[in-house]
């Protein structure tokens, strides 16, 4: 297959994909590339022995990626005909979820703005780490925004990055990296020492994903302040990458981000209330398209435009 017949394939199962992703969304848990993923890290976590578990976890952590990677490589080799670009087009899509974080994040939003904040607590454990037990509007607010924004970078562009760096196999395999991450990349007991590796491989995989970020909701949002707020805040979140996505965010909506005892991103600026959800949604929704847009374009060889060059490409 040539190069341009692969730039066309490239991107007919990107817009696939994204298509399966708004108009049906997640599939059945039956289904899912990404649920089997954690079934097979829970049974190799379930396998792992009393003694040199950061060596199990880092051997685990290669072989979930790796056989992430041979499903993208062997659908990637089918996906000129109909039946293998529809099944590249379903992993693809496993790998990244927009419909989900925006309407998730939205549903929430809506919550606190009808005051049934007992209601928005609940539903903020599914983006969420931290106790909302006790989050008032504003800081229940501040979750969501910042969940949304650092959700953005693993949950949308690192997988976009990938596809675009290394193709299919790429995506699966980042998403393999940070499903690790998110079953055993914790520095408590027990997965301190087994979750090593997948902690370290996934600070490593949204490195440049994480820094782009802060260019492209400074894009979204035609903010200075995305820019500003987020050169000068990112190092005080813990996390190495999700600093930059979230102080960003910050700026864009001039909203002062905090998770008490951890960090205060935006100082200066005024609380945040249950509206600036829905901009943060927006925010990141135009974000994601920009994203999209920017993979088309890396795609097609360096000669075309995005419009003729796409024209061109097609079989």
């Amino acid at each position: 297959m040539g190069h341009r017949d692969e730039a066309a394939l490239m991107i007919e199962v990107l817009l696939l994909a994204i298509a399966i992703d708004l108009l049906i969304g997640e599939p059945p848990a039956a289904i899912h590339p990404v649920v089997w993923m954690g079934r097979l890290i829970s049974f190799l976590y379930r396998c792992a022995p009393k003694g040199k578990r950061r060596l199990y976890g880092a051997l685990m952590a290669v072989s979930c990626i790796t056989a992430s990677a041979l499903i993208g490589i062997a659908s990637a080799y089918f996906a000129d005909t109909v039946p293998g670009m529809l099944v590249s087009a379903f992993l693809l899509k496993s790998t990244f979820s927009i419909r989900m974080l925006l309407g998730t994040a939205g549903s929430i939003g809506r919550e606190l703005e009808a005051g049934k904040i007992e209601a928005a607590r609940k539903s903020l454990l599914a983006l969420v780490g931290r106790d909302t037990s006790n989050l008032d509007t504003s800081l229940a607010s501040s979750a969501v925004i910042e969940s949304t924004a650092e959700n953005f970078v693993d949950g949308i562009l690192s997988p976009l990055f990938y596809f675009v760096l290394l193709g299919l196999p790429g995506a699966l395999a980042f998403r393999a990296v940070n499903t690790l991450d998110s079953m055993v990349g914790y520095r408590r007991e027990p997965f301190r020492e087994i979750g090593y590796a997948s902690a370290k491989l996934d600070d490593a995989a949204n490195f440049i994903p994480g820094r782009l970020s802060l260019l492209f909701i400074a894009l979204a949002s035609a903010s200075g302040g995305a820019l500003r707020t987020g050169l000068r805040d990112h190092a005080l979140s813990p996390s190495p990458n999700s600093g930059w996505s979230m102080s960003a965010m910050a700026g864009a909506l001039g909203v002062r981000l905090e998770k008490v005892g951890y960090y205060v991103l935006g100082a200066g600026y005024r609380e945040p209330v249950p509206k600036d959800i829905k901009r943060a949604v927006t925010t990141t929704g135009l974000a994601s398209a920009a994203a999209v847009a920017s993979v088309i374009a890396a795609a097609l060889p360096p000669t075309h435009s995005i419009l003729t060059g796409y024209v061109q490409v097609m079989p």
